[in-house]
């Protein structure tokens, strides 16, 4: 229950970040600068404010947030995308990359999209890790020790470099370094 409680605690702190909330505010503001011409939301753009500083002309993404919605109609009319409403961010990447003109007559927003992209997700890393514990900790293995445990994340974890090892290396220098090794394995050419 405690463990339970920690979890939950952790997750509500999360989610109830100033940050959180002004990211939440700046990823609605481009979604719905593009889909739908923007009057004037000044809340909007104070959380633009608050999160690019200096970095983006405030003034200028105003007038560029009024037309945008007409520049990515015609881009997936002409390049005859099956879009009928931009829900991600990433649709919007897409269509900057389809057209290079749009990053050019749109700098401040194809900016801002640029710096909202680049947030990392702090907590993928974690909750893959979480995942491969729940894998690799079975009830067989429930009694392992920690540092057990540990060492059999890590391979796990970056197995990518992991590959790139050649086993028989590894298994010459482990036998070469032990005449009892030497004598029971024999030599490994």
């Amino acid at each position: 229950m405690e463990s339970l409680e920690i979890a939950v605690n952790m997750l509500q702190n999360r989610f109830t970040q100033k940050n959180f909330k002004l990211l939440c505010n700046v990823e609605k503001f481009i979604l719905y600068a593009a889909n739908n011409s923007l009057d004037d939301s000044n809340d909007y753009f104070q959380s633009i404010m608050d999160f690019c500083y200096s970095d983006i002309d405030v003034e200028k993404l105003k007038v560029e947030a009024l037309i945008i919605v007409d520049f990515f109609q015609s881009v997936i009319k002409t390049n005859q995308m099956n879009i009928k409403q931009i829900t991600k961010i990433s649709t919007i990447c897409e269509i900057f990359n389809s057209c290079e003109v749009g990053k050019e007559m749109f700098k401040e927003y194809h900016k801002l999209t640029k710096l909202y992209s680049t947030i990392p997700d702090t907590t993928a890393t974690s909750e893959r890790r979480f995942g491969t514990l729940n894998r690799l900790k079975t009830t067989i293995r429930s009694t392992m020790t920690q540092s057990h445990l540990n060492h059999c994340l890590l391979p796990h974890i970056y197995k990518e470099k992991i590959d790139k090892i050649d086993p028989r290396q590894i298994a010459f220098k482990f036998i070469s370094s032990n005449e009892k090794r030497q004598h029971f394995f024999g030599l490994i050419l």
